[in-house]
């Protein structure tokens, strides 16, 4: 659990009643703790080499309910040796990033929908998990095939939000797609917009929760257009919000809106095809 959610959640405990305090942690669980931009089951790789491995064996639920358990029991060392022993046996880094872990990360939902288990465990296996895609990340780089460089990255979420799984699962499918990929997953508009006027972002993609973000981020959508040392700087939202309002998309000044990461690296390929085609 980050440290802003944890402050979050101690901060509410004593103020809300019951009810109110249901309302919040579905609330919290919807937007922050179970992420849109990781529902997408059968992410593809666009890189060949990842997309072979990712063919390979398949998971199963048994598998699916053992690591999610371990997630729940921890620590964090039994989680990287249950990945480990599945790779001795023939599972690719790729396929368990596509498959296993947003497949367990469902699994914990449905565990406190069904008070099998608390909000707080919950959580705290989320933490785990997000943890655990840390320090698996320069492994997973290693199974890619890096041929053309895409361009430079940069995803945050949108002002105040703290979600973190989603947006970490679609960089690492970005970098292995050749994209130089920054995360910021707490981050102020202001520092935005300073971020992408000093480096020359290719592509500057935006999580976004709820509905109150929406006008901020529309607004912070053209101040980056102005700002970016990149005038031809791609900008990209997805998030929650959209797929609970997918109307909202209509309506959006970015140039991409996807509802999954798999939406999203098509979209992104296919804009930059058509980009380069009339250059």
């Amino acid at each position: 659990m980050s440290d802003s959610l944890k402050k979050t959640f101690q901060s509410n405990l004593g103020k809300l009643d019951n009810a109110e305090m249901m309302q919040w942690l579905n609330k919290t669980i919807e937007s922050e703790i179970i992420p849109r931009l990781l529902m997408g089951h059968s992410l593809e790789s666009y890189n060949k080499n990842a997309a072979n491995q990712a063919t390979g064996i398949k998971v199963d639920q048994t598998q699916i309910d053992d690591f999610c358990q371990i997630l729940l029991d921890g620590p964090i060392e039994d989680c990287l040796s249950y990945i480990a022993t599945m790779q001795k046996s023939g599972y690719s880094l790729v396929s368990l990033y596509m498959d296993l872990i947003p497949a367990s990360t469902r699994r914990l939902q449905l565990l406190w929908e069904a008070d099998e288990n608390s909000f707080t465990e919950v959580t705290m296996a989320l933490g785990r998990a997000q943890n655990m895609i840390h320090q698996l990340s320069p492994l997973f780089m290693n199974e890619a095939n890096f041929t053309d460089f895409k361009g430079k990255a940069l995803l945050v979420n949108a002002p105040g939000s703290q979600h973190t799984l989603g947006i970490l699962i679609l960089s690492e499918f970005l970098k292995i797609n050749g994209w130089n990929t920054t995360v910021e997953i707490e981050i102020t508009d202001e520092d935005v917009k300073e971020r992408v006027h000093l480096q020359a972002y290719d592509l500057l993609g935006i999580s976004i929760s709820c509905e109150d973000q929406w006008d901020t981020v529309e607004a912070l959508l053209a101040e980056v257009k102005n700002a970016s040392k990149n005038k031809g700087v791609l900008t990209m939202v997805g998030g929650p919000l959209l797929d609970y309002k997918p109307e909202l998309m209509d309506n959006s000044s970015a140039d991409i809106c996807a509802l999954t990461p798999e939406e999203a690296m098509k979209k992104v390929s296919q804009f930059m095809t058509q980009r380069n085609a009339l250059n």
